[in-house]
């Protein structure tokens, strides 16, 4: 019997450390995915001339059916001062964040979160039928300078092990440290390439 116990509890260790493994490697995924995003509507907006905008969708604003992060990014027709309601175009298709990462509102060392901004409704052709949903946008001018959220300093990205609660991003938080297991991202204003940094 103690030989029994001692094996499952050998088993359940190794368990809960693979578990925390695929985490932490689902969540440096998710990073490595928004980070070449980022570049690519970047990229596009200084060689199609035009605004480019990258949309954070949660799971409750795309008919997707599942619980996932989506990342779209829109050739935009024109540009507001003020924008509530664009019109542009799908590029490529929407991605999907791993299963088990969340994108989490609040600012990180006084630095602006886009996932704390209203949403903005951008109207777009989705299988040939047009279609509208309001996003979360970081949107890129045609010099390749970020041009929304409007202000001067950089803003902050923050992707974390978590799961959506009604539509809500709700982070996980370890029992040991009760700290948020997150990797943060900021963006420049005038380069607007994404960097890794720490609290």
């Amino acid at each position: 019997m103690v030989i029994v116990m001692s094996v499952m509890a050998l088993l359940l260790s190794v368990g809960i450390h693979a578990l925390g493994d695929a985490r932490g490697q689902a969540r440096q995924a998710a990073t490595d995915s928004i980070t070449g995003m980022l570049e690519q509507a970047r990229a596009t907006a200084i060689t199609s001339r035009c605004v480019v905008a990258l949309a954070l969708a949660g799971p409750d604003e795309l008919p997707s059916g599942d619980a996932r992060c989506r990342l779209g990014l829109f050739k935009i027709h024109d540009w507001p001062a003020a924008p509530t309601a664009l019109d542009g175009t799908l590029v490529g298709r929407w991605q999907a964040l791993p299963d088990g990462v969340v994108m989490l509102p609040g600012s990180v060392n006084g630095l602006h979160n886009p996932c704390d901004e209203p949403p903005v409704t951008i109207r777009y052709l989705a299988a040939t039928r047009p279609v509208a949903g309001s996003f979360r946008l970081l949107a890129f001018s045609p010099r390749g300078t970020l041009l929304w959220p409007p202000g001067a300093e950089p803003l902050a990205l923050r992707i974390a092990e978590g799961s959506y609660r009604n539509g809500e991003a709700t982070a996980n938080i370890s029992n040991r440290s009760h700290a948020v297991a997150e990797n943060l991202l900021q963006i420049g204003r005038l380069t607007a390439r994404p960097y890794p940094f720490d609290r």
